[in-house]
């Protein structure tokens, strides 16, 4: 009797609790206490801009220190240790390309807290004839100038590359990422199938003509470069110039220059620019397409798809390495849990797509001869059906929350 009887004592008080804590989730109208809140999300999302920066602006350091290396006693084993270091650090960078598009410092010019450096740091594709020797009759644009490091009256420093920078036309590029790519590897001359990147050799900063303005060249481009990502890195940390514009914004408006970067990448730069763009321009056959690649010279376009649609991934869920927070993704579901699983499925079936090019054994100036843009059946535009799609599940979102992607 007596076990009877604690039994439904123990009872009652569990249904006691139950009863209060439903009680208070009445009077919180159906709201928990743990609710992601768009301010949250911001912050977030700054945290996420500010580490990658960082990450990116490291390995550009371990970049600078390697090329400082091999220009110091050039060999082939420095050479290769340098190209190695430009291939690592593509894919950090890669992934803050989500932030463009976002009236923020990279590509904002007019505001006192912006830097205007993305042209600067990763304007392609570039008439390489404008920095250094190129094969004859190997580029049908190539201007008639002499390029910079042939032209002894040119200074070669930090100050006179970037005046330089789009000097001719906008592809007249002597600054950035891919102008150190050029220097590295050199013409891809090479037609897609032999799967071979740009053959220059380090005798090009020994015994080759204008070694030393080379090695100079190579030098003072990854120093600007350089200094380009600490700036970013400056004024999106705690305190910085743009983080603390950032944080003073209407929290809708900070959060739609968030979002709006991610759907510019998806929608826009990364399938139309860097994926189409190259597509169209292939014959099917010899090196044409490679001309509107990516990164043309080292065969690392199928790496910058990736780290680029990553970038895309990271500002969707809140997440970049060891940082996990309120995310974009959290809100839409937080709204509308069929929406939030809309855009949860073409994320995933975007990055599967993008997975396999990203991880392919060939280059992607080979994937592009094997289909054409009205062609779906092959990677490359598979990818970019699911960018598109991905692009609209982004805006769809956004409505959910009240933001409006023009």
């Amino acid at each position: 009797m007596k076990l009877t009887i604690k039994n439904f004592l123990t009872i009652l008080l569990i249904a006691l609790v139950v009863t209060a804590c439903s009680s208070d989730d009445d009077n919180n109208g159906n709201q928990s206490n743990d609710e992601i809140t768009k301010t949250e999300v911001v912050e977030n999302y700054a945290d996420i801009v500010y580490q990658s920066y960082l990450d990116s602006y490291n390995s550009a350091v371990t970049l600078q220190n390697t090329i400082e290396a091999f220009v110091a006693n050039p060999t082939e084993v420095g050479f290769d240790a340098a190209k190695n270091a430009w291939l690592a650090a593509r894919e950090p960078y890669g992934q803050t390309e989500a932030y463009r598009e976002a009236n923020g410092p990279v590509d904002t010019e007019s505001d006192s807290w912006s830097l205007g450096t993305e042209g600067q740091m990763n304007a392609w594709p570039i008439d390489e004839s404008y920095i250094d020797y190129v094969a004859s009759g190997t580029e049908d644009y190539a201007g008639s100038y002499g390029s910079i490091i042939s032209d002894t009256s040119i200074t070669i420093d930090e100050a006179t590359i970037a005046g330089l920078n789009e000097g001719q036309d906008d592809k007249s590029i002597s600054t950035g990422w891919h102008a150190i790519e050029f220097l590295l590897w050199g013409q891809d001359n090479t037609v897609p199938a032999d799967n071979l990147a740009g053959q220059r050799t380090f005798t090009d900063y020994t015994t080759a003509d204008n070694a030393d303005r080379r090695a100079l060249y190579l030098t003072v481009s990854t120093d600007l470069l350089v200094s380009d990502l600490l700036a970013l890195v400056n004024t999106w940390a705690e305190g910085g110039a743009y983080r603390t514009v950032f944080e003073n914004l209407d929290t809708d408006t900070a959060l739609q220059q968030a979002i709006n970067g991610a759907f510019f990448i998806a929608g826009d730069e990364l399938s139309s620019e860097r994926m189409i763009a190259p597509v169209d321009s292939t014959d099917g056959v010899s090196a044409s397409g490679q001309e509107d690649e990516h990164s043309c010279f080292s065969d690392n376009t199928n790496r910058d798809v990736f780290a680029n649609a990553q970038g895309v991934i990271n500002v969707i869920y809140g997440s970049y390495g060891s940082i996990d927070g309120p995310s974009f993704y959290d809100l839409v579901n937080q709204e509308n849990a069929t929406q939030a699983l809309a855009l949860q499925n073409a994320a995933t079936d975007a990055m599967t797509k993008i997975n396999i090019i990203g991880n392919n054994t060939q280059p992607f100036d080979y994937l592009i001869t094997q289909e054409t843009s009205d062609d779906l059946s092959g990677p490359v535009m598979q990818a970019v059906e699911a960018l598109f799609t991905l692009a609209d599940e982004i805006s769809a979102s956004a409505s959910v929350i009240g933001i409006n992607l023009n």
